[in-house]
């Protein structure tokens, strides 16, 4: 992202970065260090932008993503272990919050310091949605991390280098309160407030969505806590079902958008596919998409199918199991872009025989295209979220699975219509691409066909039914499907065959070992947390 050059606020959560700051460090060197025109600090606005940028899904999350995120939350499956580290991508989220962090803090302090700070009321709103949400996707992964003292090396305090670690619970509740302040001190009509404008990056300072943003948000993350504290949890959700929360599929999906950024780069996208070459369609997903295991594609019912995935190099929906045999293998270079740009069909790339590639792949088109944009929260989700606490009759609730039935319908209508007009607008999207949003007639077909249409006569039936379209809409969000998993007690869509290969290969990972720069900048701290035992088969607070 070309915004990333704002960077003057660097990595001061728990690295040692932060000898720049301390005052022992004179000696002439602020001399050295004054730019030649200009202020040596950063503005607010530059902060925010390149908080922003720190928001973008790293190569390691794109690499992590298909090759491990995909295999544990069973929306897609490799053909073999990937080769690509497990924890390169939460590591580089560890890295760009603490660098965040710090700017967070910053930002803060700038409001704090001007007389007319009243004026910045939304920014501050806006710098703590950003905050709550990227901690608590952190936090999803590790479970216990440094917050409350981290981010202070800036202030040239030496306690601040080695910050103790907060306890996930506590990260939520601050978070929980965060966003409720954000909710309800966000001032839309006020024209004195100070805006980024344009330079909003996230939602070109439109306020009204950053109230739902951030009201649906605290809505996602105080269900995710509900089983864990429901007292804390149960006021959040209920005065959050009374306010402004995402509900259209066309226009309430938050996200980096490549309209809303120029020179934005999604490159990291195609390293992502053309590093997994070995991603595939399983068949988890397949049972819930297709009536039958007809090649032809005959029995698909559920028009994302077509969106999310693409046949074989012979045209056929063969799925790869999702927990496959011993022996169980596959090849082809289904996205390469010099060879399928060309021919479409050729998904086998290197001349290998045409055995190759028998299995279907996902759409070629989500690692070509880098219009479509990075989600942080969709419409969709919001729907399933609300038939969850309906069916469940929670957070003060009385159980209506009428009202629930409502929502999934909604959920998945949203879903099908976004999903379907990201490959409308799509500027390189050429096969099999929609002419269209599905017809009401699509729709209603979806939503009564056996496999999908709502079980109102059995709550815990209906209950997998949300969590599975929850899982579907999910798709390019698989750490949120992670969390899904690990807050129902693996109520997730799970293929039973072969279930102890999956708990062999996949199952045992319930969180991500701490980046090693913590052993060595933070030992004493990373030691009293994981008593030198880091552990990826330790249940983090939210699992169930």
């Amino acid at each position: 992202m070309k915004y990333k050059k704002y960077y003057t606020i660097i990595k001061t959560g728990t690295v040692l970065i932060a000898l720049a700051f301390m005052a022992s460090c004179t000696k002439k060197f602020e001399e050295i260090n004054t730019p030649w025109n200009g202020s040596p600090s950063a503005t607010l606005q530059q902060l925010y932008i390149a908080s922003v940028g720190n928001l973008q899904l790293t190569y390691g999350d794109q690499g992590t993503m298909n090759g491990w995120w995909y295999p544990i939350t069973q929306q897609g499956i490799v053909y073999t272990r990937s080769d690509y580290s497990y924890d390169g991508g939460p590591s580089s989220e560890w890295s760009n919050f603490y660098h965040n962090l710090s700017n967070y803090k910053s930002m803060m302090d700038i409001i704090s310091a001007n007389p007319d700070s009243a004026k910045y009321t939304n920014v501050k709103a806006m710098i703590l949605v950003l905050k709550a949400y990227q901690v608590i996707k952190l936090s999803n992964f590790y479970g216990d991390i440094p917050y409350s003292l981290a981010g202070n090396a800036i202030y040239g305090k030496p306690v601040s280098l080695t910050p103790v670690y907060d306890k996930q619970q506590n990260i939520y509740l601050s978070s929980l309160n965060d966003l409720a302040w954000s909710v309800n001190n966000f001032l839309p009509n006020d024209a004195t407030q100070f805006s980024f404008g344009s330079n909003d990056l996230v939602l070109l300072s439109n306020i009204p969505q950053w109230v739902k943003f951030a009201n649906s948000l605290r809505l996602r993350i105080a269900l995710t806590m509900y089983d864990k504290d429901p007292a804390t949890a149960t006021p959040q959700i209920t005065d959050a079902l009374g306010k402004p929360l995402l509900a259209d599929y066309a226009t309430d999906n938050i996200g980096l958008y490549p309209a809303n950024i120029p020179n934005l780069d999604l490159g990291e996208r195609e390293f992502g596919f053309g590093t997994e070459t070995r991603l595939r369609m399983g068949t988890t997903m397949w049972q819930l998409m297709s009536n039958n295991n007809n090649l032809d594609g005959s029995g698909i019912f559920d028009p994302r199918c077509f969106i999310f995935f693409e046949p074989n190099n012979a045209g056929q929906w063969n799925p790869f199991p999702q927990n496959p045999p011993s022996g169980t293998i596959d090849g082809g270079d289904p996205y390469n872009k010099g060879i399928r740009d060309a021919d479409w069909t050729n998904k086998n790339g290197n001349g290998n025989p045409p055995t190759v590639n028998k299995y279907a792949n996902f759409n070629y088109y989500w690692g070509r295209d880098k219009n479509i944009p990075e989600l942080f929260m969709t419409a969709a989700e919001v729907h399933f979220l609300k038939a969850e606490i309906y069916a469940r009759g929670i957070a003060g609730t009385t159980a209506d699975l009428a009202a629930a039935k409502a929502e999934y319908n909604a959920g998945i209508t949203a879903s099908v219509n976004f999903w379907a007009m990201q490959a409308i607008n799509s500027t390189v999207w050429v096969v099999g691409k929609p002419g269209g949003l599905p017809s009401a007639d699509n729709i209603n077909s979806l939503l009564n066909n056996p496999m999908v249409l709502f079980n109102v006569g059995n709550p815990a039936a209906a209950l997998q039914q949300i969590y599975a379209q929850e899982w579907i809409d999910l798709f390019r969000q698989p750490w949120e499907a992670w969390t899904l998993l690990k807050r129902t007690g693996g109520l997730t869509p799970m293929d039973a065959n072969n279930a102890s290969i999956y708990k062999q290969t996949y199952g045992s990972y319930q969180r991500v070992q701490y980046p090693g720069s913590e052993l060595t900048y933070n030992y004493t701290n990373w030691f009293a947390q994981t008593k030198g035992a880091d552990a990826i088969n330790t249940k983090i607070w939210i699992t169930k």
